[in-house]
């Protein structure tokens, strides 16, 4: 009997620890990853803060943001990807707004932020859904309209900003 118990223990410990291994943790304000950590927190009424740490480098870093309804921010979406060959992270903030229309419950923003440093990049109003899988030079011109709204455009910058956002709708 207490053979069993140890080993249902035993069991269940293991089955405990391969489920947190990788994955992404969504928590009120902080969103968690085995590599990363970022905790978003209002500064003003309509400012807040993305706070990022690299748990494997232990490099701290804090950005502050204008927002609609920024007192209330949350991670709703976290990728990593790769733009005009930098590795990226892209965090979708979502910001309660307060309306009366069901259409307008939340407003999506997206945060692009370099992977080695955690250097903000750009942003742009929508998902990471919205956002295409590659930047515009990888694509033939008959696909562009198929592909989402958020389109990346590379920049020839050296040190500085290696892409940017454009919506095509808006233009």
């Amino acid at each position: 009997m207490k053979r069993d118990l140890l080993r249902l223990v035993l069991i269940m410990s293991l089955c405990a620890a391969t489920q947190s291994v990788g994955q992404t943790t969504f928590d009120g304000p902080t969103v968690e990853t085995p590599e990363l950590r970022i905790e978003l927190r209002p500064v003003a009424e309509d400012r807040f803060t993305i706070n990022m740490t690299d748990k494997g480098t232990g490099l701290q870093i804090g950005h502050e943001f204008e927002g609609e309804g920024a007192n209330d921010p949350e991670p709703f979406l976290l990728v990593r990807s790769q733009y005009c060959d930098t590795p990226v992270i892209l965090l979708t903030v979502k910001f309660p707004w307060r309306h009366a229309l069901p259409q307008y419950l939340r407003l999506l923003e997206t945060y692009a932020f370099r992977e080695s440093d955690l250097i903000f990049i750009d942003a742009t109003l929508g998902p990471l859904t919205d956002i295409a899988l590659a930047d515009n030079t990888v694509y033939e011109a008959s696909e562009l309209e198929m592909l989402p709204p958020i389109k990346v455009r590379c920049l020839a910058g050296g040190n500085g900003k290696p892409f940017e956002f454009v919506d095509e709708e808006t233009k």
